[in-house]
């Protein structure tokens, strides 16, 4: 039996929530919150340019003391933002993530932002995958 190709199209979270590279980390912060997610991607004059999880908020404002209303989406995002198309095998974006060390891969179509892939995604349906890059101790 063959076994099932996936490809990112068919694992992503098509919904994802965007923010405006000069919005307050506050803002962003209760946006997390109301909407129960540990990212957002970050836009530049409406294009994908960076991303902000819930983990840089903590290390790069509450650990560093900062006041987050005076902190900007853009001064604590990752940037470049590492992307991946829609017909991209999930194995490859298993590589990807695994190979950057990040969590979570927004899926450009062109430059249109179609969805978000996170390592939980690849996990529900493909675990052998994930795995090989998180061996269990």
């Amino acid at each position: 039996m063959a076994m099932e190709l996936l490809e990112v199209g068919d694992i992503m979270t098509p919904k994802v929530v965007t923010e405006e590279e000069d919005t307050p980390v506050t803002k962003i912060s209760k946006d997390m919150e109301a909407f129960g997610i540990g990212s957002v991607v970050i836009t530049r004059n409406g294009k994908p340019a960076g991303i902000i999880t819930d983990r840089d908020i903590a290390l790069k404002v509450t650990m560093e003391n900062r006041v987050p209303g005076e902190i900007k989406a853009k001064d604590i995002m990752s940037t470049p933002l590492i992307t991946v198309e829609p017909d991209m095998p999930v194995d490859k974006a298993c590589e990807i993530l695994a190979k950057n060390g990040i969590r979570r891969l927004p899926v450009l179509d062109g430059d249109k932002l179609v969805g978000i892939v996170s390592v939980r995604n690849i996990l529900t349906r493909n675990p052998a995958c994930v795995s090989r890059f998180y061996p269990m101790e």
